[in-house]
């Protein structure tokens, strides 16, 4: 299929070829007057027109009679009422579609594009594809990335270097290193904020008269060289998108296969740190084990809101290796409430042959097996900030609910309903805080460690209220001596009070609502009408509250 840009292009050529033709056989129809008169009669310039396509379609072996063309230039005005201009470029592209011929061979006009630099075509940054010529030396030469692609490299002149791709349906053939060419009839595209070159069916690239001595690189340019190189980096060196390098890393996760066209995803580490990985089907690569250390050769990398992750592609290669390597996780805490958990959560089976989770007692790799059964939490918390999809592993799921991997399944199987571990998911966990603490993927975190946040002491609350209720009867009606030691116990058990409440995050707060010289029933009613409630918090942030030692309360 040929591309917008493309297409404008051959659509403003055809223009101008059937203009000329036409301008040509108005030329002609006007230095003869028994012609003239036909320029101004719409059945001769169907004519004229059906003439120039007819020449068309014969300099490219389609034998089709003038007669035949004017018919169908006439349906298209006169019963359509199609502009004639238009009726003319619908009739021969149904032509040339009908004898399967080139528009691009038609309608190419050689030496139409303008000849640039190199370091004009790099600024040509985000605007429309544009068609220009160029001399350049080929400086680098890379492996193909995509079957549809003939060559890709990097060419320069004395002003930089620019990427460029040559797609298989072009016939420019194959270009040799450290050679310098005459490049007709490119494109210039961007692509992540970067100008290149692409050579289609009408480019051609000559090898030059003129030879480029020096190509220039500079700061930026130079990095074009330098992200093809295959330098071993770790993961802390690979927070860019677009460099292509080798890592050493052990396999710390494979998730499960969300698309046909992957062959492994999942998290990698090394001792600075862990990322994201693809593997894609095109590599050939069929064997991918987690816990294992490998040589990933020829990976690029990728960047995706903000994260970074590799991927292997069909020029890419993954090597197991005989080396220890630890990865070491970025820690990442939440601190919130369990508001939910999502399919796939409970009692579930795994394929006994790669452990992947099975649907309908198939699995996606191997199809109907005898799955194991396990469990896990696929949760997610609220810390008030924003919600995390948390997935959690059947060791630790079987310590937040009491249960054993065998209890589940005697449950689901007395039951005859799996999803009863479910419904004492909903009831144990959700709605309680907790601090989980695990590595950060693009979309879920893993958990490593998942505690239930602390709680409130209501026995503590509820002897607290007490005893401020004793005091505060002794405050009001006079009959307790205040000493200094008094006062400053009574000022002590009213700060450890405040503090509890605090913690609750109660909508009320008791304290600052009793008035001591108010009405003591009153007073006392506020403290016994505070229902105490079992809160789970995710951190205590407690308020110092100074009071002077001989304070009046």
């Amino acid at each position: 299929m040929t591309d917008m840009n493309e297409t404008e292009l051959i659509d403003s050529q055809e223009s101008i070829q059937l203009k000329s033709s036409n301008h040509s056989n108005h030329s002609s129809n006007s230095s003869n007057s028994s012609n003239s008169s036909n320029s101004s009669n719409p059945n001769g310039e169907h004519a004229s027109r059906a003439v120039s396509i007819q020449k068309i379609l014969a300099e490219n072996g389609a034998d089709v009679s003038v007669e035949e063309i004017e018919s169908k230039l006439k349906q298209m005005t006169d019963i359509f009422k199609v502009p004639v201009a238009e009726a003319q470029r619908s009739v021969t592209n149904a032509y040339l579609k009908k004898f399967n011929i080139s528009k691009t061979k038609v309608f190419a006009v050689k030496g139409a594009a303008e000849t640039k630099k190199i370091d004009e075509i790099s600024a040509m940054i985000n605007l429309p594809d544009t068609w220009v010529n160029l001399k350049g030396k080929v400086v680098q030469i890379w492996e193909n990335s995509h079957e549809s692609i003939a060559q890709a490299g990097l060419v320069g002149d004395e002003t930089g270097i620019i990427k460029f791709t040559i797609w298989n349906n072009s016939e420019t053939g194959v270009l040799e290193l450290n050679q310098t060419y005459d490049f007709k009839n490119v494109v210039v595209k961007s692509w992540n904020d970067k100008a290149g070159i692409t050579l289609n069916k009408v480019s051609t690239a000559a090898i030059s008269e003129e030879e480029i001595e020096n190509v220039k690189f500079n700061d930026s340019n130079a990095g074009e060289l330098k992200d093809r190189t295959t330098e071993i980096r770790t993961v802390a060196e690979l927070q860019q998108g677009g460099i292509w390098t080798d890592l050493k890393a052990n396999v710390v996760q494979i998730f499960e296969k969300t698309h046909e066209s992957i062959a492994f995803a999942g998290i990698l580490g090394d001792e600075t740190g862990t990322m994201r990985f693809t593997v894609w089907k095109t590599s050939g690569i069929e064997n991918l084990d987690a816990g294992k250390s490998y040589l990933f050769k020829n990976a690029i990398t990728k960047e995706w809101n903000g994260m970074f992750s590799i991927e292997i592609n069909r020029i890419g290669k993954i090597e197991e290796i005989d080396e220890e390597i630890i990865a070491k996780p970025a820690v990442f805490e939440i601190c919130g409430c369990a508001v939910d958990i999502q399919a796939g959560s409970g009692l579930i089976r795994r394929c006994p042959e790669c452990n992947k989770v099975m649907s309908k007692g198939m699995c996606a790799e191997h199809g109907k097996v005898k799955g194991k059964y396990d469990l896990r939490i696929k949760a997610v918390f609220d810390d008030g900030a924003e919600a995390h999809e948390t997935i959690i592993n059947s060791e630790l799921t079987q310590n937040l609910l009491n249960m054993t991997l065998e209890d589940a399944v005697t449950m689901a199987t007395e039951t005859l309903d799996p999803e009863c571990i479910n419904d004492i998911i909903k009831t144990e966990f959700v709605g309680k805080y907790y601090v989980v603490r695990g590595a950060k993927t693009d979309r879920y975190v893993i958990a490593e460690n998942v505690e239930r946040a602390d709680f409130v002491d209501e026995a503590r609350v509820f002897w607290l209220k007490e005893l401020i209720a004793e005091e505060l009867t002794g405050i009001v009606t006079g009959t307790a001596t205040e000493t200094a030691t008094e006062n400053e116990t009574l000022s002590s058990e009213f700060e450890e009070f405040e503090k509890m409440l605090n913690t609750m995050d109660s909508d009320i707060d008791i304290v600052d609502d009793i008035d001591i010289s108010g009405d003591f029933d009153e007073n006392i009613g506020k403290i016994e009408n505070f229902d105490i409630e079992e809160h789970e918090i995710e951190e205590h942030e407690i308020e110092e509250h100074e009071i002077e030692e001989n304070e009046v309360i």
